[in-house]
C-alpha cells in the first residue's frame, strides 16, 4: 500500500499492481450476476483512499448492484450511514453486532468503528465464505479514516497552536479585568467546540460567574455556587477537572441547578479550576447541548487556557489594582491641591478675621462686611432672639430670610446646615454657640466659590462671633465678681474695705447715690430639691446661678445696683425708698425664682430704706433681722414693718432701741423744730387721754378739730395709723422710750430738745 508508482484516479482509490490474484481478464463490473467480487475486492485493498467515505464508496461500487451493501461508521456512541443501499442505521442490529451478536451476525462484519453489511437478500452461505474479506474491508475503511483522522489531527494540531497563539497574545494583551474575562470565554467557546462558557471566580467561600458567552438564561449570567454545588462547586471542592457526560443523569453532582440545566439543554459540561501560586482562584467551565463525551485533547486544551486565564486574570487585577492605586493618587492629589487652595483661602480669612477681634471693634459688622466682600455672598448675622444683628451689603432684604433658616419650628439651626432659599439660592447656616450656650447663626447667601470655601468660611466667621461671646461673657463674669465682691464689702467689709469699695463702685460706673434698700434672701430648700432631682453639686450651683440672674435681671419697680449669691443666700441693693415699691420688687422676685424651679421656696428680709453707703452693713443686719421675723411670722418681710418686733428679733447685745424711737419721734421732732409745732406733744396727749380725741382736746384746750388735724399730720409723717392697734402701741412704746434716753441723759448732763 506505500508502493510509489500507485497513481490517483479523479478522486478515487489509488491503483496498484496487480496481486497474484487478479484476472486481468475480467474488469470491474463484468461479473457475472450473483458472483462475490474477490477479485475487485482485492484489487480495491491494494488502494489508499483519501477519505473514508470515499474508501466506503469505493467498497459499494465494487459490490455492484447485484450484490448491494451498506458500510456504516460509529461516531461516539451512535453509528451512522458511511455509503449504501440503507438510508439509516438501525442503532440496535449494529450496536448488536458491534458485541456479536444479533441478526445482522450472518451478513455482516464489523471492526473498531465500521460495519459492512450485505443485503438480505444475499444468501447467508455466499456471505459466510467471504466474511474475512469482509471484515479486511472493514479494517481497511478504519485505516483510511485512521489516516485521514491524523491528517486532520496534524492540521487541527497545527491550527490549534496557532489558535493557541492568537488566544494568548488576545487575552494576554487585555488590561481591563473585564475586557480579559470576555476575551477569556469568547475563545474558549471557540476552541472548545462548546456552546456555553462561563468564569466564575471565587470570592470568599463562594464562586461568583463574573463573564459568560452563549447562555439563553439570565441567570446563567449570575449563577452562585459553594462548594460541592454543581460541577463548578465539584472543581471548587476537590481542586481538580470536572467531566460530565450527562448532565441531568450524572450521579456526581449535585441537584442544585438541575432546571436551570434544563431551560439551557444541557447535556455535557467541563470545568477545570483556575490556580494561582496554588490557590484557587476561580473556575472555566463549558457546557454542550448534545450529548458527547469530552476527549482527552478537550481536556488538554481546556488546561491550557485555563493556564491562560489565571495569567491574564492575574495581570488584569494587577492592572486594575494598580490603575485604581493611579487614580487614587491621582484623586488624592487633586483633593490634596483643592484642600491646599482652600486652606489659603480659609488662612487669608481667618487672619482678616481674627484682626477684627482683636481690634475689639464692631465685630458682627466688620465679619459680615469682610466675610461678604471676600467671597462675594450676602451675608447676615442673626441673634438667638430672631434679630438681624448685621447684615452685607446693607441693602440686603431679609424679609424671607429668618423663615428659610428657621424653618417651620422657629429655631435657628444647632449645627451646621446647607439650605435653599427661596429665591433659589443656597444658604449656609453655622450656629454661634460659646459655653454650650446659642447666641445665634451666621448665614451665607449664594456666592461664587466653591461649595467648601462656603462651608469653611461660614464656620470661620461663626466661631470669630463665638469668640466675641466668650470674650464679652468673660468680661461679664469678672465684672460680675468684682460687683459681687463690691457688695459684700460694702455690707460686711471693715471701714478700709467700705471705703475702698465706695471708690471702685464710682470707677466702675456704679450709682449709690439717693435710698437704697437690702434685699436678703435665703434659698431654704435646694438641697433638698438637689437630691430629689439628682443633682450633682454643680447643677445645684447652676439652680443658684439662674436665681441670681433672675434677680439682676428684674427691673420693675427699679433694677437692682448690686446683686451677689453666697451658698444659698442672695444679696442685693436696689435704689428704693418706698415701702410700696420694695413690695412690689418681692413679688417680683418671687415669680423669678418660680420661673427657676416650681418646687423652689425663697424666703425674704428687706431692710428700711438708707442713703448713706456708711449705714449698709446696719441695713444688712435690718434685712437679716427682717428675715427671721418673715420665717417665724411668716407674712413681714420689711424691716420697716416689724414695730417692736425688731426688739425681740434683733441682737440681745445691742437692740435697736434709737432707730426704734427715731423712726417714729425723729419726723415729729423735726416738725415741732422748724415749724415751732407741738405733734410730739399732742400725740403724747392723745395717748394719755386714752385715745380719745375729744379728752385729749380738752386738755390740750385746742378744738377737736385741729386736734384731728394733727393727728392726720402725724400719720402723714411717720406712716402710722392710729386707728390701728399695732401702730398706736409702736408709737406709744417709742414715746416713752424716748422719754426714758431723754431722762438718762440728764442724768448724764446732756441737753435734749424739751418733751413737751
Amino acid at each position: 500500500m506505500d508502493d510509489p508508482s500507485r497513481s490517483r484516479h479523479g478522486g478515487g482509490p489509488q491503483t496498484a499492481q496487480r496481486s497474484p490474484r487478479s484476472h486481468e481478464a475480467t474488469p470491474f463490473g463484468t461479473m457475472p450476476n450473483g458472483a462475490f467480487p474477490v477479485e475487485r475486492l482485492w484489487d480495491l485493498l491494494a488502494t489508499l483512499p483519501d477519505t473514508a467515505a470515499a474508501a466506503a464508496e469505493a467498497v459499494v461500487t465494487a459490490f455492484g448492484s447485484s450484490l448491494p451493501v451498506t458500510v456504516f461508521h460509529r461516531h461516539d456512541l451512535d453509528w451512522s450511514v458511511l455509503a449504501g443501499s440503507k438510508a439509516r442505521a438501525d442503532q440496535t442490529e449494529l450496536t448488536a453486532l458491534e458485541c456479536a451478536a444479533g441478526p445482522l451476525m450472518p451478513r455482516a462484519a464489523t471492526v473498531g468503528n465500521v460495519a459492512v453489511v450485505v443485503d438480505a437478500a444475499v444468501p447467508d452461505e455466499m456471505v459466510a465464505a467471504h466474511r474475512t474479506l469482509l471484515a479486511q474491508l472493514c479494517v481497511w475503511i478504519d485505516l483510511t479514516a485512521q489516516a485521514h483522522a491524523s491528517t486532520e489531527e496534524f492540521a487541527a494540531l497545527d491550527d490549534e497552536a496557532e489558535v493557541m497563539r492568537t488566544v494568548a497574545h488576545q487575552i494576554l494583551s487585555a488590561h481591563d479585568l473585564d475586557q480579559v474575562l470576555l476575551n477569556i470565554t469568547t475563545q474558549t467557546l471557540r476552541m472548545s467546540d462548546s456552546d456555553i462558557c462561563g468564569v466564575f471566580l471565587r470570592e470568599g467561600e463562594e464562586l461568583r460567574m463574573r463573564s459568560c458567552a452563549g447562555h439563553r438564561v439570565i441567570d446563567t449570567a449570575r449563577l452562585r455556587m459553594k462548594k460541592g454545588q454543581g460541577v463548578a462547586g465539584l472543581v471548587f471542592e476537590t481542586g481538580k477537572v470536572a467531566k460530565i457526560d450527562s448532565y441531568l443523569q450524572d450521579a456526581t453532582i449535585s441537584k442544585d441547578f438541575m432546571s436551570l440545566a434544563e431551560q439551557e439543554a444541557t447535556r455535557s459540561a467541563l470545568a477545570v479550576p483556575l490556580v494561582v501560586h496554588g490557590d484557587m482562584i476561580g473556575v472555566l467551565e463549558v457546557w454542550r447541548r448534545r450529548y458527547s463525551s469530552f476527549t482527552d485533547r478537550d481536556v488538554r486544551r481546556l488546561v491550557a487556557l485555563a493556564d491562560l486565564a489565571t495569567i491574564a486574570i492575574e495581570n488584569g487585577r494587577l492592572y486594575d489594582a494598580q490603575r485604581a492605586t493611579v487614580d487614587e493618587l491621582d484623586n488624592t492629589r487633586i483633593s490634596l491641591e483643592r484642600q491646599l487652595r482652600l486652606l489659603n483661602r480659609s488662612s487669608t480669612l481667618q487672619h482678616s478675621l481674627i484682626e477684627i477681634v482683636l481690634a475689639n471693634s464692631a465685630v458682627t459688622s466688620s465679619v459680615a462686611r469682610t466675610v461678604g466682600t471676600e467671597l462675594g455672598c450676602d451675608v447676615a448675622i442673626i441673634s438667638d432672639t430672631g434679630e438681624i444683628e448685621a447684615t452685607f451689603p446693607r441693602t440686603f432684604d431679609t424679609a424671607d430670610l429668618l423663615d428659610d433658616v428657621a424653618g417651620r419650628n422657629g429655631a435657628l439651626p444647632k449645627r451646621a446646615t446647607k439650605l435653599v432659599a427661596r429665591d433659589g439660592r443656597t444658604i449656609w447656616a453655622h450656629p454661634v454657640v460659646a459655653a454650650e450656650n446659642q447666641y445665634g447663626a451666621v448665614c451665607l447667601i449664594g456666592g461664587n466659590e466653591d461649595a467648601e470655601i462656603m462651608e469653611v468660611a461660614c464656620g470661620q466667621a461663626a466661631m470669630v462671633c463665638s469668640l466675641t461671646q466668650l470674650q464679652q461673657r468673660a468680661a461679664s463674669a469678672a465684672r460680675a465678681e468684682a460687683l459681687d465682691q463690691l457688695l459684700w464689702d460694702l455690707v460686711e467689709g471693715t471701714p478700709e474695705q467700705r471705703s475702698a469699695a465706695r471708690s471702685r463702685t464710682h470707677q466702675m460706673g456704679i450709682r449709690l447715690k439717693g435710698f437704697h434698700r437690702v434685699f436678703y434672701g435665703v434659698l431654704e430648700n435646694t438641697d433638698t430639691i438637689a437630691a430629689q432631682e439628682g443633682w450633682t453639686t454643680s447643677a445645684a450651683d447652676a439652680l443658684r446661678r439662674n436665681v441670681l440672674n433672675g434677680v439682676r435681671g428684674c427691673t420693675t419697680p427699679a433694677p437692682m445696683t448690686l446683686t451677689s449669691v453666697r451658698g444659698n443666700w442672695i444679696v442685693a441693693l436696689a435704689p428704693i425708698k418706698d415701702r410700696e415699691r420694695a413690695r412690689a420688687l418681692l413679688d417680683e422676685l418671687n415669680k423669678v425664682t418660680a420661673r427657676c424651679h416650681p418646687d423652689l421656696h425663697i424666703t425674704w428680709g428687706v431692710s428700711s430704706a438708707r442713703s448713706d453707703p456708711g449705714d449698709y452693713p446696719a441695713a444688712f443686719g435690718e434685712a437679716k433681722t427682717a428675715h427671721a421675723a418673715s420665717r417665724r411670722l411668716g407674712t413681714v418681710s420689711m424691716y420697716d414693718e416689724l414695730g417692736i418686733v425688731r426688739l425681740l428679733l434683733g441682737s440681745s447685745d445691742n437692740p435697736d432701741l434709737q432707730g426704734f424711737i427715731k423712726e417714729v419721734t425723729e419726723p415729729l421732732l423735726q416738725y415741732d423744730q422748724q415749724s415751732d409745732g407741738s405733734l410730739l406733744k399732742t400725740l403724747r396727749t392723745f395717748f394719755d387721754a386714752n385715745c380719745s380725741q375729744k379728752d385729749a382736746a380738752e386738755r390740750l384746750f385746742v378744738h377737736p378739730k385741729t386736734l384731728a388735724y394733727r393727728l392726720e399730720l402725724i400719720r402723714k409723717l411717720t406712716n402710722l395709723d392710729l386707728s390701728q392697734h399695732s401702730d398706736r402701741m409702736r408709737a406709744d412704746l417709742a414715746l416713752r422710750l424716748l422719754q426714758v434716753t431723754e431722762a438718762v441723759s440728764d442724768l448724764d448732763g446732756q441737753s435734749h430738745p424739751p418733751f413737751g
